[in-house]
């Protein structure tokens, strides 16, 4: 239930041998003595965090075998009809109009609420990160994100319950509640910072650190919440999708009330300019669904 069966080789990807590439990630501090520079990321002042360089991996090859149950994230095509509207008000108007039918369909759902605050796009103008890919602040390098996961597994039943009641929805009993975050590029390839994911069966409980979290949208229901950031670890293999174009739709679980389907996809944004020196600023436009089932 809720989890579209994909077609898949009889042949299996050898995943170490995939091509990659480099990426400066910021993690959580494992332990005080942990040998990483330290970083700081706008809104997690109030967590230790340290950069590290990882390998991130072409998941292109892999988008036969990905699942949303084992990875967290997948890769589909699904066009947009709202890739060249500029007005970030009316995009998200008619980006959610067009997205919840489709992801109630693809998921099978028996209804979709949207995160109406959570549709975030991103455009180029007064968004170009500086080429060294890192501003200072106060002597300290600040990274462009942090690996996390946006809801820690408590917050995911408060937060449809709070979007619900900004919505006026009435309370509606469910046998499943999924969290799910669609994400796509809306400028042409390459983007200069694409957005990685971990393979969330290669993370381990304690990898995760739950913290506070205060959104900007400080009035609003579901505006603190519990969060999660990465503490890295050698284990953890990290995975992109190359040229991306606004057909290609990334969708990644935020939560699963499913215990037996409950990975999360951590993920954070990585400067890919190593490798396209002269790639544009990226636009993208990044959407949450409250997705449950009767």
């Amino acid at each position: 239930m809720g989890n579209p069966k994909r077609a898949s080789s009889t042949v299996q990807v050898d995943r170490d041998q995939l091509e990659c590439v480099q990426g400066q990630i910021a993690f959580a501090r494992r332990a005080p003595d942990e040998k990483a520079p330290a970083v700081v990321v706008p809104n997690y002042e109030h967590v230790s965090i340290v950069s590290y360089d990882v390998t991130i991996r072409n998941a292109r090859p892999l988008v036969d075998e990905l699942s949303l149950d084992r990875e967290g994230f997948a890769l589909i095509q699904h066009k947009t009809s709202c890739a060249d509207v500029r007005d970030p008000e009316i995009m998200r108007e008619k980006y959610l109009e067009e997205m919840v039918p489709f992801i109630k369909s693809y998921f099978n759902a028996s209804w979709v609420v949207p995160k109406r605050n959570g549709v975030y796009v991103r455009r180029a103008a007064g968004t170009a990160i500086p080429k060294a890919g890192w501003t200072a602040v106060d002597g300290v390098r600040e990274p462009a994100g942090l690996a996390h996961i946006d809801l820690a597994p408590i917050a995911g039943p408060a937060a449809a319950a709070a979007e619900d009641q900004l919505q006026g929805l009435p309370i509606r009993a469910y046998s499943r509640l999924m969290v799910i975050q669609a994400w796509r590029a809306l400028s042409p390839p390459p983007q200069d910072f694409p957005l990685a994911f971990c393979d969330a069966s290669t993370v381990r409980d304690g990898d995760m650190l739950v913290h506070d979290y205060v959104s900007n949208t400080k009035n609003e229901p579901g505006s603190a919440f519990k969060s999660c950031a990465l503490r890295y670890s050698a284990d953890q293999r990290w995975y992109y999708f190359p040229e991306m174009t606004a057909d290609d739709l990334v969708l990644f679980k935020g939560y699963d009330s499913e215990e037996h389907y409950k990975p999360q996809a951590p993920h954070s944004a990585f400067d890919d300019r190593r490798a396209h020196p002269n790639a544009k600023p990226r636009e993208s436009v990044e959407a949450r669904f409250f997705v449950y089932y009767d």
